[in-house]
């Protein structure tokens, strides 16, 4: 039997009219939508979605190149010592013991132009609507391959260290990041890696977190340029 096969960004969109579908539509209705496909995509090719000011949530500040890093065990990355003064409990409580290889890629770092919550910044970078579902954001950027193994973070952190101009935050505000959790309800987490004074400390917080984050904090995102 022959299965239509849909790209990533067309099968999230799909996704996103499923779970928008108005209570009230009846049965009579759905079927002339049904009955009438040429109808329907003519109408749904000429919709033209509202202006929002998602487009100018974001600017970039940087792209840093990173090769391949290995994985390495979750609770081994941000050890305390002499980079790490702080690292948050929940990285082993929430995410895979195991942090995976990670293949050569490009880290963008993104400064937010006015306030944001984790929702927006995840809606923003996949290109989709604000109000998709925690669990739909979490699943789209695992899929388009916008999270980060903590080794990456890492990296990160240590080319900031050694000079290379990531645009990372090093005055006490924060640089986010997504992390995959494998927890099926909250796929995606967002890690958090911070330096004040000479000491980096890091935490992590639910995707579905509210809490409206200042204009300025940097988000580092993997293979936005693939977007």
């Amino acid at each position: 039997m022959y299965t239509k096969t849909y790209d990533k960004k067309t099968a999230a969109f799909a996704g996103w009219l499923i779970q928008n579908v108005p209570a009230d539509l009846d049965d009579e209705t759905m079927d002339n939508w049904m009955n009438n496909p040429d109808g329907t995509k003519k109408f749904l090719s000429g919709l033209k979605p509202p202006k929002t000011r998602q487009s100018s949530l974001f600017s970039i500040a940087a792209t840093t190149p990173l090769d391949a890093v290995a994985g390495k065990k979750t609770n081994q990355c941000f050890p305390i010592g002499e980079r790490y003064a702080y690292r948050d409990n929940d990285f082993d409580n929430w995410l895979p013991a195991n942090q995976p290889n990670a293949d050569a890629c490009v880290i963008t770092t993104l400064v937010a132009t006015e306030s944001w919550t984790f929702a927006e910044a995840a809606a923003r970078v996949l290109g989709i609507g604000a109000g998709t579902s925690i669990l739909m954001l979490g699943d789209a950027l695992i899929q388009n391959g916008h999270t980060m193994t903590l080794a990456q973070v890492e990296e990160m952190v240590e080319k900031t260290e050694n000079g290379v101009k990531t645009e990372m935050r090093v005055d006490g505000y924060g640089n986010f990041f997504f992390v995959e959790t494998e927890d099926p309800k909250n796929p995606v987490s967002v890690g958090n890696v911070v330096r004040d004074g000479r000491d980096w400390g890091a935490r992590v917080r639910r995707l579905a977190r509210g809490y409206r984050w200042r204009a300025d904090i940097r988000l580092l995102v993997r293979n936005l340029e693939d977007a």
